[in-house]
């Protein structure tokens, strides 16, 4: 058993019965948002309860082909916020999944905040706030999905993981840790990929529909970004981007296509960190990536109000994109570059 036993015969009992339930992720859902929670939604099927999964916004192209994302509740648009309301308010049990921070959700959060559901998080990111009733929280994971097989095959339903399922799962095991090229990948993330794929994942397909499937706006977004807008300091160990809105409109792009872009700076021999910088109507959305010990999870949640993983982390600032340039300047003098191993 990978879980504690206790939190085990919790989930058990709570699912001992057909439920209402819901299903939430974070905004601007991964494909380990969207693998672990459309695989948790058919195993929760298939026990016999009733289940909505709802996303806080939309998601990317490269993202929609995973098996049940048409089922998908959106929030953010009128619709779907009548709709979301009332599933939530229905609701006896929560699930929050690849998130431990109610402000994840944006202005889902507050429907989160008063419903009298039993909440049930399963996520593997720091610092988990103290919202639900069951937790399973482990920063040992590389995804949530890892942890979602994990967890069925603890209450003894690994019977019950057919394709479509280990295919979702296998999108959030492997996008979240770079294609098992992140120092994230552990000999226990090897073991779940080798159930999923006895269970039909089929791993070539998998790479090939989210590495591969670009709009040509989006690549051209990319070489422009790389060739016009990358910026290296301290001496060259600190790769940035910065992109404004007049720009995002002029490639046209769709929520999430900037996605993985912030990667592409540790192409270059010397770079240990990397940060995206991009311009919304209300803020700047930043992305930071390091290699080794720079912990940008931390430099995030003290100088950008966020979080995530010692080495992959977001976070937002409310000042204008030179100013939040600046701060970032100034604030990078925080890390020791020299303990990257």
């Amino acid at each position: 058993m990978k879980f504690p036993p206790i939190a085990i015969q919790s989930l058990k009992d709570l699912l001992s019965r057909p439920k209402k339930v819901v299903i939430v992720s974070h905004r601007n859902p991964d494909g380990d948002a969207l693998g672990s929670s459309l695989a948790w939604k058919s195993y929760l099927e298939k026990k016999g309860h009733t289940v909505n999964f709802i996303s806080p916004t939309s998601f990317t192209t490269n993202l929609k082909w995973i098996p049940g994302t048409e089922t998908i509740v959106v929030c953010e648009n009128g619709k779907g916020w009548k709709k979301s309301e009332a599933l939530i308010a229905e609701a006896e049990v929560i699930f929050c999944l690849d998130f431990n921070a109610v402000s994840r959700l944006e202005n889902m959060a507050m429907l989160i905040n008063k419903s009298t559901a039993v909440k049930v998080m399963i996520d593997h990111h720091l610092e988990p706030e103290d919202f639900a009733s069951i937790v399973f929280s482990d920063t040992k994971y590389c995804s949530t999905a890892e942890m979602v097989c994990d967890i069925i095959c603890d209450l003894e339903d690994a019977a019950l993981i057919d394709q479509p399922m280990a295919e979702c799962l296998y999108v959030g095991l492997a996008t979240d840790n770079g294609f098992f090229q992140f120092n994230n990948t552990t000999p226990n993330a090897h073991r779940v990929a080798a159930v999923l794929l006895e269970k039909g994942a089929r791993p070539d397909y998998v790479s090939e529909k989210i590495n591969n499937i670009f709009r040509e706006t989006r690549l051209r977004f990319f070489g422009y970004c790389l060739h016009e807008k990358l910026k290296l300091v301290n001496d060259g160990k600190v790769a940035y981007m910065l992109v404004t809105q007049a720009e995002i409109k002029k490639f046209n792009l769709q929520g999430g296509d900037s996605e993985g872009l912030v990667n592409y700076p540790f192409k270059i021999e010397g770079v240990l960190m990397s940060a995206y910088f991009s311009e919304e109507p209300d803020r700047v959305k930043i992305s930071f990536r390091s290699r080794g010990k720079i912990d940008v999870s931390t430099f995030s949640r003290t100088y950008f109000e966020g979080g995530g993983h010692r080495n992959a982390a977001g976070g937002k600032s409310l000042l204008n994109l030179e100013e939040t340039e600046q701060k970032f300047l100034e604030k990078l003098s925080s890390i020791n570059f020299e303990t990257v191993n």
